[in-house]
Protein backbone atom coordinates (compact mmCIF):
# COMPACT_ATOMS: atom_id res chain seq x y z
CA UNK A 1 0.00 0.00 0.00
CA UNK A 2 2.80 2.24 1.23
CA UNK A 3 5.03 1.27 -2.03
CA UNK A 4 1.59 2.19 -4.42
CA UNK A 5 1.52 5.24 -2.62
CA UNK A 6 4.56 6.38 -2.87
CA UNK A 7 5.02 5.91 -6.57
CA UNK A 8 1.65 8.03 -7.26
CA UNK A 9 3.45 10.71 -4.95
CA UNK A 10 6.23 10.10 -7.28
CA UNK A 11 4.54 9.80 -10.67
CA UNK A 12 1.93 13.04 -9.89
CA UNK A 13 5.44 15.04 -8.78
CA UNK A 14 6.71 14.40 -12.30
CA UNK A 15 3.71 15.38 -14.01
CA UNK A 16 3.71 18.56 -12.51
CA UNK A 17 7.30 19.81 -13.03
CA UNK A 18 6.56 19.01 -16.70
CA UNK A 19 3.42 21.23 -16.70
CA UNK A 20 5.44 23.74 -14.99
CA UNK A 21 8.52 23.21 -17.83
CA UNK A 22 6.25 23.79 -20.45
CA UNK A 23 4.71 26.78 -18.90
CA UNK A 24 7.90 28.41 -18.40
CA UNK A 25 8.89 27.50 -22.17
CA UNK A 26 5.50 29.02 -23.54
CA UNK A 27 6.11 32.07 -21.02
CA UNK A 28 9.66 32.76 -22.04
CA UNK A 29 8.61 32.84 -25.63
CA UNK A 30 6.51 35.70 -25.41
CA UNK A 31 10.06 37.66 -24.87
CA UNK A 32 11.29 35.85 -28.43
CA UNK A 33 9.00 38.90 -30.80
CA UNK A 34 9.93 40.39 -33.29
CA UNK A 35 7.62 42.64 -36.29
CA UNK A 36 5.62 41.62 -39.24
CA UNK A 37 5.17 44.37 -41.35
CA UNK A 38 2.42 43.46 -43.56
CA UNK A 39 1.52 47.01 -44.45
CA UNK A 40 -1.41 46.91 -46.31
CA UNK A 41 -3.29 45.10 -43.68
CA UNK A 42 -6.20 47.13 -42.16
CA UNK A 43 -8.29 46.82 -39.04
CA UNK A 44 -11.80 47.76 -38.77
CA UNK A 45 -15.16 48.40 -37.63
CA UNK A 46 -18.06 47.83 -40.14
CA UNK A 47 -21.86 48.92 -39.02
CA UNK A 48 -23.64 46.81 -41.46
CA UNK A 49 -22.66 43.34 -41.43
CA UNK A 50 -24.65 42.09 -44.15
CA UNK A 51 -22.67 40.28 -47.32
CA UNK A 52 -19.83 39.47 -44.53
CA UNK A 53 -18.58 35.98 -43.78
CA UNK A 54 -15.74 34.96 -41.44
CA UNK A 55 -13.41 34.98 -44.94
CA UNK A 56 -14.96 37.41 -46.65
CA UNK A 57 -16.14 40.74 -46.76
CA UNK A 58 -19.16 43.34 -48.25
CA UNK A 59 -19.47 46.81 -48.37
CA UNK A 60 -17.94 48.39 -45.06
CA UNK A 61 -20.56 50.51 -43.93
CA UNK A 62 -19.94 53.51 -41.56
CA UNK A 63 -23.11 54.20 -39.69
CA UNK A 64 -25.86 53.03 -38.69
CA UNK A 65 -29.49 53.90 -37.24
CA UNK A 66 -31.37 51.88 -35.22
CA UNK A 67 -34.46 52.62 -32.44
CA UNK A 68 -34.11 52.21 -28.67
CA UNK A 69 -34.62 48.78 -27.05
CA UNK A 70 -32.96 47.66 -30.66
CA UNK A 71 -30.38 44.42 -30.79
CA UNK A 72 -27.99 44.84 -33.91
CA UNK A 73 -24.89 43.41 -35.27
CA UNK A 74 -21.76 45.13 -35.93
CA UNK A 75 -18.61 43.02 -37.19
CA UNK A 76 -14.66 44.18 -36.23
CA UNK A 77 -12.72 43.27 -40.04
CA UNK A 78 -9.57 42.90 -41.03
CA UNK A 79 -8.34 43.01 -44.26
CA UNK A 80 -5.45 41.69 -46.25
CA UNK A 81 -3.65 39.87 -43.67
CA UNK A 82 -1.01 37.08 -43.79
CA UNK A 83 -0.53 34.07 -41.03
CA UNK A 84 -2.91 35.39 -38.20
CA UNK A 85 -2.57 33.38 -35.20
CA UNK A 86 -4.41 35.47 -32.64
CA UNK A 87 -5.24 39.06 -31.81
CA UNK A 88 -6.50 41.74 -28.95
CA UNK A 89 -8.03 45.13 -29.00
CA UNK A 90 -9.96 46.99 -26.95
CA UNK A 91 -13.67 48.15 -28.17
CA UNK A 92 -14.87 51.10 -26.97
CA UNK A 93 -18.69 52.33 -27.45
CA UNK A 94 -21.14 54.95 -25.49
CA UNK A 95 -22.14 53.49 -22.54
CA UNK A 96 -25.02 55.75 -21.78
CA UNK A 97 -26.45 54.77 -25.26
CA UNK A 98 -25.28 51.41 -26.00
CA UNK A 99 -24.05 47.84 -24.73
CA UNK A 100 -22.67 44.81 -25.43
CA UNK A 101 -24.74 41.74 -24.84
CA UNK A 102 -22.80 39.30 -27.02
CA UNK A 103 -19.87 38.68 -29.61
CA UNK A 104 -18.72 35.73 -31.66
CA UNK A 105 -15.31 35.14 -32.71
CA UNK A 106 -15.46 32.01 -34.10
CA UNK A 107 -15.15 33.43 -37.26
CA UNK A 108 -11.98 34.36 -39.61
CA UNK A 109 -9.36 32.48 -36.89
CA UNK A 110 -11.59 29.22 -36.72
CA UNK A 111 -11.04 28.45 -40.69
CA UNK A 112 -12.58 25.23 -41.65
CA UNK A 113 -11.80 24.09 -37.51
CA UNK A 114 -14.75 25.70 -35.78
CA UNK A 115 -14.13 25.23 -31.85
CA UNK A 116 -10.61 26.17 -32.05
CA UNK A 117 -10.82 29.08 -31.06
CA UNK A 118 -9.96 30.40 -27.68
CA UNK A 119 -11.70 33.48 -25.91
CA UNK A 120 -10.60 34.92 -23.17
CA UNK A 121 -12.27 38.36 -23.85
CA UNK A 122 -13.99 40.07 -20.99
CA UNK A 123 -17.33 39.03 -20.00
CA UNK A 124 -20.70 40.05 -21.01
CA UNK A 125 -22.89 42.09 -21.04
CA UNK A 126 -20.28 44.96 -20.31
CA UNK A 127 -22.06 48.04 -19.73
CA UNK A 128 -18.76 50.41 -18.88
CA UNK A 129 -17.57 51.88 -22.68
CA UNK A 130 -14.73 49.96 -23.51
CA UNK A 131 -14.94 45.56 -23.98
CA UNK A 132 -11.68 44.14 -24.02
CA UNK A 133 -10.82 40.90 -27.34
CA UNK A 134 -8.15 38.27 -26.39
CA UNK A 135 -8.80 35.29 -28.87
CA UNK A 136 -6.13 33.08 -30.34
CA UNK A 137 -6.16 30.06 -32.53
CA UNK A 138 -6.03 26.68 -30.84
CA UNK A 139 -5.62 23.92 -33.45
CA UNK A 140 -2.27 22.49 -32.72
CA UNK A 141 0.31 22.68 -35.70
CA UNK A 142 -1.59 24.76 -37.64
CA UNK A 143 -0.24 27.96 -39.37
CA UNK A 144 -1.71 31.32 -39.46
CA UNK A 145 -4.80 32.75 -41.76
CA UNK A 146 -4.46 34.86 -44.52
CA UNK A 147 -6.77 36.96 -46.09
CA UNK A 148 -9.64 39.24 -45.34
CA UNK A 149 -12.99 38.86 -43.07
CA UNK A 150 -14.83 39.07 -40.03
CA UNK A 151 -12.29 38.98 -36.10
CA UNK A 152 -15.52 39.20 -34.51
CA UNK A 153 -19.20 40.22 -34.59
CA UNK A 154 -20.48 42.24 -31.95
CA UNK A 155 -24.04 42.55 -30.75
CA UNK A 156 -25.30 45.24 -29.48
CA UNK A 157 -28.58 47.03 -27.12
CA UNK A 158 -29.75 50.72 -27.98
CA UNK A 159 -30.66 51.42 -24.66
CA UNK A 160 -31.28 55.57 -25.03
CA UNK A 161 -31.36 58.15 -27.96
CA UNK A 162 -28.27 59.56 -28.68
CA UNK A 163 -25.29 58.19 -30.92
CA UNK A 164 -22.17 56.43 -29.97
CA UNK A 165 -18.73 56.36 -32.03
CA UNK A 166 -17.62 52.65 -32.01
CA UNK A 167 -13.52 52.63 -31.71
CA UNK A 168 -10.73 50.21 -31.85
CA UNK A 169 -7.54 50.60 -29.35
CA UNK A 170 -4.67 48.67 -28.10
CA UNK A 171 -4.93 46.47 -31.53
CA UNK A 172 -2.17 43.79 -31.14
CA UNK A 173 -2.26 41.14 -34.22
CA UNK A 174 -0.37 38.07 -33.46
CA UNK A 175 1.25 35.76 -36.22
CA UNK A 176 1.63 31.83 -35.72
CA UNK A 177 5.72 32.53 -35.23
CA UNK A 178 4.70 34.99 -32.29
CA UNK A 179 5.30 38.50 -34.61
CA UNK A 180 3.49 41.47 -34.12
CA UNK A 181 1.82 42.39 -37.71
CA UNK A 182 1.70 45.96 -38.48
CA UNK A 183 3.85 46.65 -35.98
CA UNK A 184 6.46 49.77 -37.10
CA UNK A 185 7.19 51.22 -33.14
CA UNK A 186 8.15 47.76 -31.43
CA UNK A 187 5.54 48.19 -29.02
CA UNK A 188 3.96 45.18 -30.20
CA UNK A 189 0.51 47.51 -31.23
CA UNK A 190 -0.95 47.15 -34.53
CA UNK A 191 -0.21 50.54 -36.40
CA UNK A 192 -1.59 50.33 -40.01
CA UNK A 193 -5.07 51.90 -40.63
CA UNK A 194 -8.48 51.52 -38.90
CA UNK A 195 -11.50 52.30 -39.36
CA UNK A 196 -14.15 53.68 -37.12
CA UNK A 197 -18.00 53.67 -37.37
CA UNK A 198 -21.15 55.47 -35.85
CA UNK A 199 -24.49 54.54 -34.45
CA UNK A 200 -27.55 56.79 -34.23
CA UNK A 201 -29.99 55.79 -31.69
CA UNK A 202 -33.80 57.35 -32.93
CA UNK A 203 -32.31 59.13 -35.29
CA UNK A 204 -31.08 59.39 -38.45
CA UNK A 205 -27.51 59.35 -39.52
CA UNK A 206 -26.20 62.31 -40.36
CA UNK A 207 -25.11 63.13 -44.47
CA UNK A 208 -21.97 64.20 -42.93
CA UNK A 209 -20.34 62.04 -40.34
CA UNK A 210 -18.16 63.64 -37.54
CA UNK A 211 -14.67 62.15 -37.36
CA UNK A 212 -13.39 61.36 -34.21
CA UNK A 213 -10.18 62.65 -32.63
CA UNK A 214 -7.24 61.04 -34.69
CA UNK A 215 -4.69 58.84 -33.63
CA UNK A 216 -1.57 59.87 -32.74
CA UNK A 217 1.03 59.03 -36.08
CA UNK A 218 3.39 56.58 -34.83
CA UNK A 219 6.97 57.38 -34.57
CA UNK A 220 9.31 54.56 -35.48
CA UNK A 221 11.66 52.91 -33.35
CA UNK A 222 15.44 52.85 -34.83
CA UNK A 223 17.34 49.97 -35.08
CA UNK A 224 20.05 49.26 -32.95
CA UNK A 225 23.59 49.59 -34.47
CA UNK A 226 24.98 46.82 -32.53
CA UNK A 227 23.78 45.00 -29.29
CA UNK A 228 24.01 46.75 -26.17
CA UNK A 229 25.25 49.70 -27.72
CA UNK A 230 23.16 52.88 -27.59
CA UNK A 231 23.52 56.49 -29.17
CA UNK A 232 24.05 58.86 -26.45
CA UNK A 233 21.80 62.27 -26.28
CA UNK A 234 23.76 65.17 -25.91
CA UNK A 235 22.79 67.31 -23.12
CA UNK A 236 21.13 71.09 -22.79
CA UNK A 237 23.57 73.67 -21.97
CA UNK A 238 23.56 73.70 -18.21
CA UNK A 239 22.43 70.01 -17.39
CA UNK A 240 24.60 67.27 -16.23
CA UNK A 241 23.53 63.71 -17.44
CA UNK A 242 24.24 60.68 -14.85
CA UNK A 243 25.29 57.59 -16.84
CA UNK A 244 23.23 54.81 -17.09
CA UNK A 245 24.72 51.60 -16.17
CA UNK A 246 25.07 48.67 -18.50
CA UNK A 247 24.13 45.16 -18.17
CA UNK A 248 25.89 42.50 -17.15
CA UNK A 249 27.92 41.08 -20.15
CA UNK A 250 26.46 43.67 -22.25
CA UNK A 251 23.01 42.64 -22.89
CA UNK A 252 20.02 44.23 -23.74
CA UNK A 253 17.15 44.72 -21.88
CA UNK A 254 13.45 43.80 -23.11
CA UNK A 255 12.20 46.91 -22.48
CA UNK A 256 15.56 48.40 -24.44
CA UNK A 257 15.24 46.14 -27.76
CA UNK A 258 11.93 47.51 -28.67
CA UNK A 259 10.51 44.29 -27.80
CA UNK A 260 8.37 45.61 -25.02
CA UNK A 261 7.18 42.62 -22.34
CA UNK A 262 6.47 40.21 -25.23
CA UNK A 263 3.21 39.44 -27.19
CA UNK A 264 0.34 38.44 -24.44
CA UNK A 265 -0.17 35.12 -23.45
CA UNK A 266 -3.15 33.91 -25.24
CA UNK A 267 -1.69 35.06 -28.86
CA UNK A 268 1.83 32.78 -27.59
CA UNK A 269 -0.83 30.04 -26.41
CA UNK A 270 -2.17 29.67 -29.71
CA UNK A 271 1.23 29.62 -31.70
CA UNK A 272 2.11 26.76 -29.23
CA UNK A 273 -0.70 25.41 -29.00
CA UNK A 274 0.53 21.86 -29.06
CA UNK A 275 2.19 22.19 -25.65
CA UNK A 276 -0.70 23.54 -24.20
CA UNK A 277 -2.76 20.01 -25.40
CA UNK A 278 0.18 17.81 -23.35
CA UNK A 279 -0.32 20.61 -20.29
CA UNK A 280 -3.72 19.76 -20.45
CA UNK A 281 -3.41 15.98 -20.63
CA UNK A 282 -1.19 15.76 -17.89
CA UNK A 283 -3.24 17.92 -16.53
CA UNK A 284 -5.97 15.60 -16.53
CA UNK A 285 -3.97 12.31 -16.02
CA UNK A 286 -3.17 14.10 -12.48
CA UNK A 287 -6.37 14.68 -11.64
CA UNK A 288 -7.87 10.79 -12.69
CA UNK A 289 -4.75 9.45 -9.72
CA UNK A 290 -5.81 11.85 -7.13
CA UNK A 291 -9.24 10.69 -7.38
CA UNK A 292 -8.06 7.30 -7.36
CA UNK A 293 -6.05 7.81 -4.35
Amino acid sequence: MVGRLFSRVVLISACLALIAVLGAILLGSSQQVGRASQVSTTVGIDADPTGNDAASLGEIDACISVGVGQTFDVDIFVTDVADLAGWQATFGYEPSVLQVVGTNVDLFLAGDQPGRVLDLSEVLPDQDGSYGFRVADMTPGAAGHDGSGVLARVTLEAVTAGSSFLTLDEIILGSSEILAIGDVTGDNMFDGPISYAQVWVDEPCPSALPTPPPKPSPTVMPEPTSPGVTTPIPPEAGETTEPTPAAPGGEVSPSEDGGGDGLPWAIVLGASAGAVVVALALGFVVGRLLQRG
